[in-house]
């Protein structure tokens, strides 16, 4: 990979009990032209020396250390504001911790090659943003840094969009505005298709209505799943094969991601 000589080398530290871990990413990183590792430590006290002498603009946080967590020492510590951190953990229950704190994003154990990928050029992306603003005076979707589809007035349905008209299943016409529509389940069991509001209030859909039907009511509307079509305004954080949204919808955790649509999903993700 060529390095555009217009672009500064992204400065990265790796904080991390595990020295394997530490040594993965470490290879990984260093595959990478447009990247310069600073240092990595092996606990918090080092890390913080590491990250207050060189100001990385990523750095690469375990959750869990020997008498200390990552997600407390991240809440409590005066980080450099240009400084954006990724969690590096095994732990998926940390995930929905960490959507109400200004982190970056989530880099799950063992890793695939194209979600650091993935993280550095939406890294790139931001911070060639002619604003940058510090990921500690940030709320709601962007306090996780995610660019931005989806703000409080979405939840209050402000958002511009043209209402629709869905039918239900005992053919019952249903004027929403599509931002009160967080996902469709389809109900292999019935095979019939369900509204999730919301408010949480579920409408079956008639029997007629098909995937391509759910697709067309407009592009906010993406399928994850042969059994899942996600309204991307509110999706918080893409993990695997979890779909986790934005609180106060994070509770919900059925809607899953298949391999035939993540790569599509993570695209639309990243680039809206």
């Amino acid at each position: 990979m060529n390095t555009p000589q217009t672009l500064s080398k992204i400065k990265v530290v790796i904080i991390d009990d595990d020295i394997p871990s530490i040594r993965i990413l470490e290879k990984a990183l260093s595959e990478r032209e447009d990247v310069t590792l600073c240092g990595s430590a092996e606990n918090l006290s080092e890390g913080e020396k590491l990250v207050q002498l060189h100001t990385p603009d990523l750095l690469f946080l375990d959750m869990e250390f020997p008498g200390s967590n990552g997600l407390e020492w991240y809440e409590n510590t005066n980080l450099p504001a240009a400084t954006r951190v990724v969690f590096h953990t095994c732990y998926k229950r940390y995930i929905h911790d960490a959507l109400s704190l200004r982190v970056f994003d989530f880099l799950l154990k063992p890793f695939d090659p194209s979600d650091l990928d993935v993280i550095l050029k939406r890294f790139r992306s931001l911070s060639s943003e002619s604003t940058w603003r510090s990921n500690r005076q940030l709320d709601g979707r962007n306090a996780f840094n995610i660019p931005g589809r989806m703000t409080d007035n979405v939840i209050g349905n402000n958002y511009n969009a043209r209402p629709l008209a869905i039918t239900s299943v005992i053919n019952s016409k249903i004027i929403v505005n599509p931002a009160e529509i967080v996902y469709f389940r389809y109900l292999s069991d019935r095979k019939i298709w369900e509204c999730v509001f919301s408010n949480l209030k579920r409408i079956i859909l008639k029997k007629q209505t098909t995937a391509e039907t759910i697709l067309a009511y407009g592009s906010d509307f993406v399928r994850t799943h042969k059994q899942f079509i996600v309204n991307m305004r509110y999706v918080g954080i893409i993990s695997g094969n979890d779909c986790i949204l934005l609180p106060p919808l994070d509770s919900i955790t059925e809607i899953k991601i298949s391999k035939s649509y993540r790569r599509d999903l993570l695209d639309r993700f990243y680039d809206i």
